[in-house]
């Protein structure tokens, strides 16, 4: 029975002595990396690209701070909610106040009570309209931009530009940003049924810089270093980011709220 205690630590059958201490320390510390991994756990976050792409660039500095791995799913804010009330997610991100969320989410066909959510903020952003590199058109009005939403502004020479098509380039149904525009800048109204819905808003904007009457409304945060599209003066349009979650969020989801926080401030 000596021997087979011997081979568990050591290769040598003869050896009957406790393993050395640095060999032992080995062991030790092994297994608490196992350990370590076991126990950090996965956040599912669905919804939003516009808080995609606020999140990615420092998932592995969130990562680091909460010990949970982060999966980041952008699937438009509308079907992050389905997702959330569905429990397929821990949160899922919205790019607009919880009201106009929740009718994203209804398009979907889900009825959401929003007595049952809680929104947590993770900053403010501002949306921004964009249009082609070549394009002229510096300045538009917030009527202006309504009327061209509307399909009632169809040219560029309309408000001081080429003579083009308008190319209106929108996200998905249940997108966030669209609901944004919607329900603040066309005051409830639909869209000209002329729009190109594009995947993600992320989309929107690579569309706008290869088409040369293109135009759409994006967070600003996709416009960094996009030397392809030109930002269109006009008011300030501002939006919430935020984490929604089934009524008060967990202990991980709190940190990991805090985490994104500290994170995005800089």
């Amino acid at each position: 029975m000596q021997e087979k205690v011997a081979l568990f630590f050591l290769p040598s059958p003869i050896h009957k002595e406790r393993p050395p201490m640095k060999m032992r320390l080995l062991v030790i510390g092994f297994v608490a990396l196992f350990s370590t991994t076991a126990i950090a756990g996965e956040i599912r976050l669905t919804g939003s690209t516009t808080v995609v792409n606020l999140i990615k660039p420092h998932i592995a500095a969130v990562e680091k701070i909460t010990g949970n791995t982060l999966k980041v799913i952008g699937n438009a804010t509308g079907r992050g909610l389905f997702e959330l009330v569905e429990g397929r997610c821990d949160a899922s991100m919205a790019s607009e106040p919880l009201d106009i969320a929740i009718q994203s989410a209804k398009l979907l066909g889900k009825d959401i009570d929003p007595k049952t959510l809680q929104f947590n903020l993770i900053r403010n952003d501002e949306i921004v309209f964009v249009v082609n590199k070549s394009n002229p058109v510096t300045n538009l009005t917030m009527a202006q931009i309504k009327d061209i939403h509307l399909g009632k502004i169809t040219n560029w020479k309309e408000v001081g530009g080429k003579d083009l098509p308008i190319v209106v380039f929108v996200d998905v149904l249940s997108g966030g940003t669209r609901a944004m525009i919607k329900s603040v800048v066309l005051g409830g109204a639909e869209y000209t049924p002329s729009v190109k819905p594009q995947s993600s808003v992320g989309k929107e904007e690579e569309m706008v810089g290869v088409t040369e009457g293109g135009f759409a409304g994006v967070g600003k945060g996709f416009t960094v270093g996009d030397a392809k599209v030109s930002v269109i003066q006009t008011d300030k349009f501002e939006r919430p980011l935020a984490l929604v979650t089934i009524g008060k969020p967990s202990a991980t989801i709190t940190g990991l709220i805090d985490a994104l926080k500290a994170e995005t401030a800089h």
